[in-house]
């Protein structure tokens, strides 16, 4: 006789080898730019049922355990991460203004953090469909479209 929680145990780890991988769309990510290059980040995104269910309670307490010294992660739900990355954007003082200069992003290199934890294998990474929002403290906005790679942007703004 099997006991009584390694039914539901051999369920969900047949569950997370047979299961499709599902996609994380990203629909929008909103980043606001502070005079300091901090950036206030706030990422819409659509998880699969599985991805809800397995993935986002075993990757949230990694979320939340170990973010990197320079990120603070203000919220997180299967629909939204809100975040506050210290120097995201490098900020230099050039004569009578400020150069602001975004770093690049990937959706490659965020497969490469994702494949460091056992439930890779059950995510895909789309940012086709998303967009990106960058305000920059000056009331300057930049939008790009489609998040599978996100070139580095520069905004020169006056000193007031």
């Amino acid at each position: 006789m099997i006991p009584r929680l390694a039914f539901p145990v051999t369920i969900a780890l047949l569950l997370l080898l047979v299961l499709p991988a599902g996609a994380v769309s990203v629909r929008h990510i909103d980043a606001t730019v502070a005079e300091n290059g901090d950036t206030y980040i706030v990422a819409d995104y659509s998880l699969s049922w599985a991805e809800k269910a397995i993935v986002y309670p075993a990757a949230l307490p990694l979320l939340l355990a170990s973010p990197k010294k320079n990120v603070q992660v203000i919220s997180v739900s299967p629909e939204e991460v809100t975040l506050n990355v210290r120097h995201l954007v490098k900020v230099q003082q050039i004569p009578a203004a400020r150069r602001y200069t975004t770093p690049a992003f990937s959706l490659a290199d965020a497969r490469k953090e994702l494949d460091k934890y056992w439930f890779s294998h059950m995510v895909q990474l789309d940012g086709a469909t998303g967009n990106l929002t960058i305000r920059f403290p000056d009331g300057e906005i930049i939008e790009h479209q489609d998040l599978t790679f996100v070139p580095s942007f520069e905004h020169v703004a006056g000193d007031r």
